[in-house]
């Protein structure tokens, strides 16, 4: 095994894979959320999503023996999702993701999931990156571990 280089860490929704089409959002008096409800109606739609432009940096970094590449994502996995991710998208080489019936914020979902890696020798001297699209989980994931973040604009990063 190459010795590891890199860490990039990998949002799905809004910033690798356009999921819009089954994306929706709600206003209530806690604010503007996701509509879970309607997400989950629409999760046997996963193989219609497609790949958004930074997918390209994901893929280099597939092929990049010294990069190690994670998918952090607070989207429960379903039979369709991973089918997507294993015909369409490529497998990282670790998964975060959340599990169902899971209430947990996605922020805490991502900094649990993510912890363990900043324990362990073969990722010890090795630079950090979190590409993601909604901003509060970018900020509280580099703050939390002192990273380089890559925020990415759009229409999903609620």
């Amino acid at each position: 095994m190459a010795k590891i280089t890199k860490v990039a860490i990998y949002d799905m929704d809004g910033t690798i894979v356009d999921s819009s089409h089954r994306y929706r959002t709600i206003t209530d008096e806690n604010g503007t959320r996701i509509d879970l409800d309607f997400w989950r109606e629409n999760e046997y739609l996963a193989m219609n999503d497609s790949l958004l432009p930074m997918a390209e940096q994901y893929k280099i970094d597939l092929a990049e023996p010294s990069t190690y590449v994670i998918i952090a994502t607070a989207r429960v996995m379903n039979l369709p999702d991973w089918k997507f991710v294993k015909e369409i998208l490529g497998e990282p080489d670790y998964f975060i993701s959340r599990p169902k019936d899971s209430n947990i914020s996605g922020k805490t979902l991502k900094i649990n999931g993510l912890a363990k890696f900043f324990n362990l020798l073969n990722f010890k001297n090795a630079e950090f990156v979190f590409y993601e699209d909604n901003i509060s989980y970018l900020k509280a994931v580099c703050d939390r571990f002192n990273i380089r973040g890559v925020y990415i604009p759009s229409v999903q990063g609620h």
